[in-house]
């Protein structure tokens, strides 16, 4: 079973390598894109942004980030994490969809760029750690998600435009794979959603008193 399963994955990785790294090359790009983008915020959006972080800051040192509020806070980001997989899921049935898939891709990449471009910006290595605190833990498995998510997506587009060519692909059985992918994906973010409602901001507010 094992054996079979070894062979399954790398016969996958072996047909999908090339659009593993077209994906990746799109979340650097979009990271690093976003972090350059921190250079071109106006001075008066930087003194707001400032403004909300130290808010932010303070909210968390002293206990009042809205933890009564926790339980809303999690349905809407489990919402929009399920939202995204969702979206990417509907896009892999057509032929247009690719690019979406991979402005998506790149959209994840440029906020994460540009959160820690920001917060490394203005507090240097104090805000590197802030970043890695709030941004890593629930990315730890929503970026793979969204990688995962976007090469099955793509693939089965290429799958659906290959059918039309030869007409010779099973592409029910394909579609199956690809739902079932996707299903798998939405529980991972599910779980990264609950990560990032429960398990960051610990890490946040053991980092945040050495910002202020």
């Amino acid at each position: 079973m094992l054996g079979y399963f070894r062979q399954g994955l790398g016969d996958y990785l072996k047909s999908n390598i090339v659009a593993y790294f077209f994906i990746i090359l799109i979340f650097i790009v979009g990271i690093v894109v976003g972090a350059l983008a921190v250079k071109t915020l106006p001075d008066e959006q930087k003194t707001e942004l400032i403004s909300y972080l130290r808010i932010l800051f303070n909210g968390l040192t002293k206990g009042t980030d809205g933890v009564g509020d926790i339980s809303n806070m999690l349905g809407t980001v489990i919402i929009n994490n399920v939202k995204t997989i969702v979206l990417m899921f509907i896009l892999g049935f057509t032929v247009i969809g690719i690019p979406f898939v991979l402005f998506m891709v790149f959209t994840r990449g440029f906020i994460i760029g540009f959160t820690v471009g920001f917060l490394v910006n203005e507090y240097v290595m104090k805000g590197l750690l802030f970043a890695l605190a709030s941004v890593l833990p629930h990315n730890f498995l929503a970026v793979p998600a969204i990688v995962i998510t976007g090469v099955s997506a793509i693939a089965f587009s290429l799958k659906l435009i290959r059918r039309k060519t030869n007409g010779r692909s099973n592409i029910f059985s394909e579609s199956l794979i690809y739902t079932g992918i996707c299903i798998t994906m939405m529980v991972v973010m599910v779980i990264a959603a609950v990560i990032e409602v429960y398990v960051s901001p610990v890490f946040m507010k053991l980092v945040a008193g050495i910002l202020l």
